[in-house]
Parts: C-alpha cells; structure tokens; sequence
C-alpha cells in the first residue's frame, strides 16, 4: 500500500504539467487523505514524491546548435521523431526512407512548434506536446550513422497484406493502432467498440494467456510462461512505442520474476505500482497520455474491486465490466462527444470476438498459417457490425469541464470504496447520484434557453453556425483540399453543440472554400434548406431574418455574386460578407439607407479587395471578424485593411489567432 501511494502522488505531481483546477484540487484532497489515513512519515515521503513529480515538470532539455545526432523512436509517412541526448524533436520529411531504432545525423533549423489546427480537429502540436515533443527541426543535411536491421514498418506491411484491403485495416488498428478508415472501422468507432480495447491492451493479456496454454502442454508452467514472454517481447519491438503492449510486456515481466524468483514477495498492487513508477522515471511525459491512464487505472479498478459479486461469476464480471465502463465513459464524451445508448452491453458481447481476432491476428504475425481461421471470424465480426449498426443512436453532449470531471470521479472513487466494503444503502446512493449526473448533463437544455453565432474556425475558408434557440443555420461550409473539413472538424463541433439537424445552410458563393464541406456533412446530417445567392431574400428561420443586400451583381465572378447577408441576433446586428469585393460594397451603399451593423464579418477572409474605407464608414460596426488559416500563403488578413479596422476603433477577432469566436445569449420569452 505504502509504493501504491508513493506511485499515486509521483503521478499527480508529474500530471500538473500545466495549469489544472481539477486536478490541483485532486492532489490537495489526495494527500490531506493520506495524512488523516496513515501516519505523518508516509504523509511526509508522499508530499516530497509529489514535489518531485512538479520539479520534473519544469525540466527541459535543449540544445541550441545546428547539427543534431540521434534514435528515432517514432515514425509516420511524412514525420518522425528523434531523441537526440534527451531531447525529443519533430522533423517533418515526407516519404522518409527511415524506421524506429535507425540512428540518424539531421543539420537543420530548430524552431517552436507551430501546426495549424481548426475547430475540433486533431491537435497534432498537443499530441506532440504531451510526448514531450516541443521543437521541429527542418533537414537541410542528414546522414543515417546506423541501419536498424530489423525493419518494423516493413515487417507489418508485409504481414497485412495477407489479408483483404477491409480486413487489414481491422487487424491494422488492433494490433498496430494504425488502421485505415475501411467500413467495418468506421462502423466501429460510431458505435464506440475499438478505443478502449486497444487503449487497455485487454487483448494483448488474452494472446499471452493463450500461448501459455498452448506451451504447458509440453512444459512446466514456470517455462511456459517464460516462452509466451518470449513471443509478447518480440511483438512488443514491432509496436514500438505503443504503450498499451509495453505496459502488459513489462508487468508480466515482473509478475514472473516474482512468482517464480522471489516466491510472491509482493502483491499485485505493489507490482503495479513499482511499474507505474518505473515508467514515469524512465517517461515522465506519460503521466497525461491515455495509454498510460487507462493501462494503469483499469487493473487498479479491477484490484480493488476483485472480491465485488463473491463467488458469482456471471454477476462479478459484469459488475467489474460495469465498473470500468463509468470510469471510461468521460474519456468517451471527451473523445466521441456523445454516449451510444447500447454501448456497454455492445462492448460486452463483441469484446470476447474482437480478442479473439487479436489473439489469432498475433498467431498469424508469428507465421502461423492461420489466415482463413482469421478470415472467417472477421467476416462474423463485419457481419455483426453491420447487423447492430442501426443501434448506434446516441445522445450528443460536450466534453467535462475541470469542475465536473472532479466532482464525477469524487463520487466514482467514493463509489468503489463503499461497494468494496458491502455498505449496499451508500453505494446505491451514489451510484443513483452518478447516473443523474450524466443524465442531467446530457439534457439538451441550454439550447432551449439560448441563442448563439459561432464563426468556427475552419482554416483558410468560412463557416459560421447560428443558432436561434433549437433552429439552426449554417453559412457557408467550410472546405480544405488536403482535409475533410466535415468530418474533422464541423461534424464533432456540431455534436459538442448537442445539434441533431441542420434547418438551413446559406451558401454565399461556390468558392471551394465556402462551400466544399457541404456534400460530407449532408450525409451525416439532415439538412432542410439549402439557400444561395439565386433564391429569393428575405428567408426567416425561428426569430431571426436573413437578409442578402447584395441582389444586383452579375457576371460569371464567384466573389461578385457572393451573398452579403445581415440579422440580428443576441442583441446584436451582424453582417457577413462572404468574398464580395469592394465594389460591391459601394454599390450596397448606394441602394441603401442605412445597414444596422454591431460585428462584421469582413469580407474576403481579410484581402484587401474587400472592406474599403467608404464601407465601414457606412457600417460603423464596433467588432469585426476575420475568418482565415493560420500563416496562409494569401497574407491574409492584410495589412491595410488591419489598418483600417485599427483607424476606426474597432476590435478585431481572428479565428487563426482565438479559434471559433462565439457569441452567445440567454433567451427566454
């Protein structure tokens, strides 16, 4: 108990890495417990662990020259990362002939990390950051000191392409967490099956319990094992540095030499936690990463939970099941933004079935001609999938914030203490407290009361999201040729929002830019209406009236014939421009009095052919948005217009500086 303390406080100490509420608060309830609990020295050594950890944070390695020397640990296609004397670093380089263990000499530029990011994108300069990567180095010279003989990214190319393109990219996320987006994955990852299997690395401890038995026919146990961590080490060197398998490899490890070495000197708990401070010694940056969250929280809940349901099988594996499921589920929302409703009893029965394939996945990766067994079982599995597909209906919410995350995982572990002891009256209590909190968060209520304008931050493009209590209105979409634009950043924003349909979309003009994400996200969302700069103005929807004042250009230019539209909303004027140029807002002045205006969007994300001098004199708007990528090859917003917009006093929000701008506002008739 006394190591398991020890690893706790190591590990909230290393995770205040940055500013967190939440988590600070955690660690000052989590040694207050220690001192009331157990004795001032135990007390005293877990403060100076927790110190420790909170010092290391602030440990940083660099070294300012221009020839850097070392392994590189991680690739991809077009990047890999080298550690080069204890610093991590990024070096972008597409179709790179390197792999994992190669020793590499790089003359280059270091430089801070800078990765454009849009809205609910992936956020590879975040992911980077809690693997202890800060800096990128561009290659101007590189010289290769050392070929890794074992050449591990053709070692799994290989072995894939047994298999069919479908079947491939399954095993591909299984085994390796690098499948393609095929039918059966994508099916899978909307009904929330894949993350947590190859997160926890459950499976990786079904394939070593399935070579021992396979091995113990012919030796004693003693050996057996030995041999099944034989086979997982050598798996191990091919998922480098995938935590999940290194974390089972090295447990078993330890749990060997203590079983058969040192005769069960220590328990399970201390075992578990002399790794977890082994890893973060040798790995301080895994105390925030999910692997190692997951891969240690999971056997923790299942310890401390072993004697829950007595010696009802059925009952006490549901329960557990049940167990890790709650304490997954705000890592769920986090990460998919909605519960799917059937999820766990899904998870439950399709998680003996995906094991399985992993297991005999492994066997065939170890050249045991296995393939048509795995054939035919993930056939059963693409089958299943699709049969339970239509059950993947859910309820969209945000992620936690600081406050509630503690509050929820307060009660979990008060939860688990309570049903460990029997006491049926508290633990039912807070279990009943639980399921309210999650179904009172996941009332759409806000969206009942409010009224809000998001200019989402889709890169070098528009897209602005208005929403008049549960009526919705989408101008223009967004598009980026080398992304999705839908699916990787709209889709998952418009979950966070709790939005289920879309009532109208407004398309100011055919510029790929504005509109290019619209036939993505039409698959995925049921829009009503759909209105460009042909239909007929004024359009209302719920409250709000949309008005387009530019109805007299013509011509075959895109940008002539952008929609200029204006409604009021939140108390407040807003205008949107589109790509219309300068001469289009002269001629607007021209047919009109007067053009209420308090936050303008300006026109060309920023170009200087847009927003003329005339124009926002005419406006007099008090804030104005400018919608572009970051470091964009246009310069946009320009200089002059900048300018402009600083001459007349009024405050400027970018979305490649502040991300999506919301303006929001209670509404109750």
């Amino acid at each position: 108990m006394i190591l398991f303390i020890l690893f706790l406080s190591f590990w909230l100490g290393l995770a205040l890495s940055s500013a967190n509420i939440a988590l600070s608060l955690t660690a000052v309830v989590f040694l207050l417990f220690v001192l009331k609990r157990f004795k001032i020295r135990l007390f005293t050594l877990s403060l100076f662990v927790f110190l420790i950890g909170i010092i290391l944070t602030h440990v940083s390695i660099s070294y300012p020259k221009s020839e850097y020397e070392g392994v590189i640990y991680q690739t991809s296609e077009n990047y890999f990362l080298l550690n080069s004397r204890g610093e991590r670093l990024y070096v972008a380089y597409k179709n790179h002939p390197y792999d994992i263990g190669d020793i590499v000499s790089i003359k280059g530029e270091k430089k801070a990390l800078s990765f454009t990011t849009i809205e609910s994108s992936f956020d590879f300069e975040n992911y980077l950051n809690k693997r202890g990567v800060f800096s990128s180095l561009s290659v101007e010279n590189q010289e290769i000191k050392f070929h890794n003989p074992i050449r591990i990214h053709e070692r799994r190319k290989k072995f894939l392409s047994h298999f069919s393109k479908e079947n491939s990219s399954v095993i591909g996320a299984i085994l390796f967490s690098d499948g393609g987006d095929g039918e059966i994955n994508e099916t899978m990852k909307d009904l929330h099956l894949a993350r947590f299997l190859s997160a926890s690395g459950i499976f990786i401890s079904a394939f070593y319990l399935a070579l021992n038995h396979i091995f113990r026919m012919f030796l004693k146990d003693k050996w057996s094992r030995l041999m099944s961590l034989g086979f997982l080490s050598l798996y191990s060197i091919f998922t480098f540095p995938r935590f999940s398998v290194i974390k089972v490899m090295l447990f078993l490890i330890i749990r060997w030499i203590n079983e058969f070495i040192l005769k069960k000197k220590f328990s399970y708990l201390t075992l578990l936690s002399f790794l977890g401070i082994f890893c973060l010694m040798m790995n301080r940056f895994l105390a925030r990463q999910d692997s190692f969250i997951l891969g240690f929280m999971i056997p923790i809940i299942s310890y401390l939970t072993r004697y829950i349901g007595g010696k009802r099988k059925i009952k006490h594996f549901f329960l557990r099941y049940l167990l890790i499921y709650v304490f997954f589920l705000p890592l769920e929302i986090a990460y998919y933004n909605k519960i799917v409703i059937l999820s766990l009893p899904i998870q439950i029965i399709i998680s003996p079935l995906m094991m399985l394939i992993g297991v005999i996945s492994l066997l065939c990766f170890f050249y045991v001609p296995i393939y048509p067994i795995n054939d035919f079982f993930l056939t059963i599995l693409k089958w299943f999938v699709n049969l339970i597909k239509p059950l993947s209906i859910g309820i969209l919410l945000p992620a936690f914030n600081e406050g509630l995350m503690l509050i929820y995982y307060a009660i979990y572990l008060l939860w688990i203490f309570y049903l460990a002891k029997g006491f049926v009256p508290i633990h039912r209590t807070l279990l009943l407290i639980q399921v309210s909190i999650i179904c009172l968060f996941a009332l759409p209520i806000e969206n009942t009361i409010t009224n809000e304008v998001n200019f989402i931050n889709v890169g070098q493009g528009d897209c602005t999201l208005i929403r008049n209590r549960n009526k919705v209105a989408l101008i223009d979409t967004g598009g980026l040729s080398y992304l999705d634009v839908a699916n990787n950043s709209l889709i998952p924003y418009l979950k966070k929002k709790r939005i289920y349909k879309i009532d109208t979309v407004f398309i100011t003009h055919y510029d790929y830019d504005h509109y290019g994400a619209l036939e993505e996200l039409s698959k995925t969302y049921h829009i009503n209406h759909i209105y460009d700069y042909t239909s007929s103005y004024p359009i209302q929807m719920g409250d709000v009236v949309f008005t387009n004042h530019n109805y007299f250009a013509s011509g075959t230019d895109e940008n002539d014939k952008s929609l200029v539209l204006s409604f009021n909303i939140c108390d407040q004027d807003f205008v949107i421009m589109g790509d219309a140029p300068s001469y289009i807002e002269k001629e607007i002045i021209n047919h009109n009095d007067k053009i209420d205006c308090d936050v303008l969007k300006v026109g060309h994300h920023g170009s200087n052919s847009s927003t003329c001098e005339e124009w926002i004199k005419y406006l007099t708007p008090n804030e104005a948005i400018v919608s572009c990528g970051k470091n964009n090859r246009y310069g946009h917003p320009n200089k002059e217009v900048v300018s402009l917009l600083k001459k007349y006093r009024i405050r400027i929000h970018r979305t490649d500086l502040e991300g999506t701008i919301v303006y929001k506002q209670l509404s109750i008739n």
